[in-house]
């Protein structure tokens, strides 16, 4: 996810959260993102700053401190700064240690401090043993001064909102809550929105490398973190020590393409899921055959919103499945195959037989970072923000475009496709000057590991092969399943082995190197 989160209850912010895609419609011809030129050809080395991190006790062996760092680090000042939430697991085996392993698990908008926690257990023994692995809370995300541009209630409305949108007033219904959300941040957040992007993120990288002592950074970065691993790449070359990015976006794509590409990623995983749970009789077969079960479902609850309430920790959450919440809930389950599938196919049988919503709510809601007391985390805002301020878009479609648009993405990729055809980036916070992403491309580094799965819902395989002509040296490992990310997950010991291999010695996969699936 993570990085690659799909969905957001409101459609007005869909299509940043996809990765960061800004669905423009081409037809609308507006003023393309550059994937040719960067504002700036070289990075100097930040600026003195203080690397003192208290760390301290935080339980289950982590140990959690604060790193002080510059809002801008072109003209840094004493007064606008950024506390970045670091947490860390010491290598397991103190006399084996090989060094300090960073890892960013993607977004944007993602909290590492609190995914490490849940994650660290499925890494492979031998990264914990070798290791201190060290997560944080990127600037704007989680506990690092995170981005807060509207109230809770507000983002509740976007859960009436149709998945797909048909018509002019529904738009113009979308636009009007986009803008208001975009007047939010700008109103709220001021000159601190330009700031989060992924430019000043490697800058906080390198700055939690020098705080950590390393004289080069191990890092590992999902989705969103392959990003910001590249742009550290392009950026502090010298620096780089063992690199493993995995399951990177295409964000060398024009903005229409990235999210066609994605929206084809999604619907095709879709598609699997639904094959698979008709060979292996899966418990959606219980209320007839699985395609059909789910257009009947797409249907009733366009029309009529499911009954759904759910307890967690005694705290009930009182809500209603509508139609952009079923997408959300069942795209969510999505990345996961092992995991995922089966639980995704009991709880569409008990939406589809039972009329009850609740499990399809409960997803839709972690996914997006909604809590039963109908608080959400900064996770929605954050990545919509940051993914604006690295792609920026132009000028909001006319509607007639727009839905022309939504009609070609739905017709060739159902049953939601046309939901990646919808909103963009207009009047969102611009990236700070000089610090647009542009073309990231990688030379003169230690040899970096990418890997990609062949059926990856979130980022499709294209863009591992892509980043991998984008960076000189670097190798790709293929895991062949539907699956989004694959190491250090549990799923795949061909993976796992594959990455502590490098991680330890530096060696890559031979050329053309394919795992599979426990």
């Amino acid at each position: 996810m993570n990085a690659g989160r799909a969905r957001f209850v409101a459609i007005a912010v869909l299509a940043v959260l996809l990765v960061g895609a800004v669905a423009n419609p081409a037809s609308a011809k507006p003023k393309p993102v550059s994937s040719t030129t960067t504002t700036t050809t070289t990075w100097p080395p930040l600026p003195a700053f203080d690397t003192n991190v208290a760390w301290s006790d935080c339980g289950d062996g982590f140990e959690c401190g604060t790193l002080t760092v510059p809002v801008d680090w072109r003209t840094p000042t004493s007064t606008d700064r950024v506390g970045l939430a670091l947490i860390r697991h010491r290598a397991e085996s103190p006399d084996e240690r090989v060094g300090s392993l960073v890892v960013n698990y993607g977004g944007p908008g993602e909290s590492g401090v609190e995914y490490l926690r849940t994650a660290f257990s499925r890494l492979p023994a031998t990264t914990r043993t070798h290791f201190d692995v060290v997560s944080f809370d990127p600037r704007g995300t989680g506990a690092s001064r995170p981005i807060d541009c509207v109230d809770d209630a507000f983002l509740d409305l976007g859960a009436g909102f149709p998945a797909v949108p048909t018509t002019t007033a529904q738009l113009d219904a979308i636009h009007r809550y986009s803008d208001q959300f975009a007047r939010g941040c700008a109103q709220r957040m001021g000159a601190y929105a330009g700031q989060v992007g992924t430019r000043n993120v490697a800058r906080d990288l390198e700055a939690i490398r020098l705080a950590l002592g390393e004289s080069k950074l191990d890092y590992l970065g999902y989705s969103y973190g392959t990003i910001v691993g590249t742009a550290y790449a392009q950026m502090f070359p010298t620096t780089v020590g063992r690199m493993v990015l995995d399951g990177p976006p295409d964000y060398s794509l024009k903005d229409r393409d990235y999210a066609y590409q994605q929206a084809r990623g999604f619907m095709n995983a879709l598609s699997g899921f639904l094959d698979w749970c008709q060979q292996t009789t899966c418990s959606l077969t219980g209320a007839g055959a699985p395609r059909d079960v789910l257009q009947r479902l797409i249907t009733q609850v366009d029309q009529q919103p499911l009954p759904a309430s759910y307890v967690v920790n005694g705290v009930t959450r009182d809500g209603k499945l509508t139609s952009s919440l079923l997408e959300s809930g069942v795209l969510a389950m999505l990345y996961d195959r092992s995991r995922g599938w089966p639980a995704l196919a009991d709880a569409l049988l008990s939406a589809a037989r039972d009329g009850q919503g609740a499990t399809l709510l409960q997803f839709a809601d972690q996914y997006s970072g909604r809590n039963p007391d109908g608080t959400w985390s900064p996770l929605v805002e954050a990545n919509a923000v940051i993914s604006c301020v690295d792609r920026p878009g132009g000028a909001a479609p006319k509607p007639a475009t727009e839905l022309a648009d939504i009609a070609t993405f739905q017709a060739q990729l159902p049953p939601w496709g046309g939901s990646w055809a919808t909103a963009s980036c207009a009047g969102m916070p611009k990236p700070a000057k000089g610090d647009k992403l542009g073309a990231m491309t990688v030379r003169a580094t230690l040899p970096i590991l990418v890997i990609g799965t062949t059926g990856d819902p979130a980022t499709p395989y294209a863009g591992a092969q892509a980043l991998v002509g984008r960076i000189t040296g670097s190798q790709l490992l293929t895991f062949d399943s539907t699956e989004h990310t694959g190491f250090g997950r549990g799923i795949s010991a061909c993976v796992d082995d594959a990455v502590d291999t490098y991680l330890l010695s530096g060696t890559l996969p031979a050329a053309g190197t394919h795992c599979a699936p426990d």
